[in-house]
């Protein structure tokens, strides 16, 4: 949709401009530094018109460029779902570990809190 508006709103202003050239059909003399002629003003009109989209589409186009390229490198980069799965199993089994650690730790805690003959205080956890 977003396309289609840019492209109704560019043709209106194309209108535009053309019914502006085509109402300036005098002469007038262009003086260019060293250079001097004359031209209808039609002729002008339309030349800066196509210098101005020129150097719009010379913009637009290095933004394009790095979004493709952005978007290259995200579609290089995504995810293969065999190795996310591998990822998310190794971390189960990491989580699985960890809390069968933590229980062995604070085993071996009690076992020596124990041996000195001191109270087990079980508010102490880290």
């Amino acid at each position: 949709m977003k396309k289609q508006s840019t492209t109704i709103i560019s043709f209106i202003l194309l209108i535009i401009i053309a019914i502006f050239a085509v109402a300036n059909t005098a002469s007038v003399e262009v003086n260019l530094l060293f250079a001097k002629f004359r031209s209808p003003l039609i002729l002008l009109i339309l030349i800066c018109f196509l210098i101005g989209a020129l150097i719009i589409y010379l913009f637009s186009l290095s933004s394009h460029l790095k979004q493709d390229k952005e978007l290259k490198n995200l579609r290089e980069t995504k995810a293969d779902p065999k190795r996310l799965a591998k990822l998310e199993r190794q971390n189960k089994e990491l989580l699985k570990e960890n809390e069968a650690l933590k229980a062995e730790n604070d085993r071996l805690k009690k076992a020596a809190i124990k041996q000195e003959g001191a109270p087990v205080d079980s508010s102490k956890g880290e």
